[in-house]
């Protein structure tokens, strides 16, 4: 099975109320909402929605299994991992 990743990029605009006692004590709550990892604007609020599709590709690099986008001079094309999941992954 093949492997991609993709790259989402939003434009848009979104909004809400919020009670605090002070801007600043408003400020910090958006703040800290915004930079908690499960943040998330409701998609119906967003305008425009960009992305780029790119192949991963098994290599062993240094000793270790990875799926890259960049597979350098020195990678070993394919692993065990990959192959045992498709024979499209077979070394070259």
């Amino acid at each position: 099975m093949a492997r991609f990743i993709i790259n989402y990029t939003f434009h848009g605009r979104s909004s809400k109320t919020i009670e605090a006692s002070s801007k600043e004590e408003a400020e910090e709550l958006t703040w800290a909402e915004v930079e908690r990892d499960d943040f998330e604007i409701d998609a119906d609020e967003i305008d425009y929605v960009d992305f780029t599709v790119s192949e991963l590709h098994p290599v062993t690099r240094d000793g270790r299994e990875i799926w890259t986008n960049y597979v350098r001079d020195s990678d070993r094309r394919g692993h065990p991992s990959a192959l045992a999941s498709s024979p499209l992954f077979g070394g070259a």
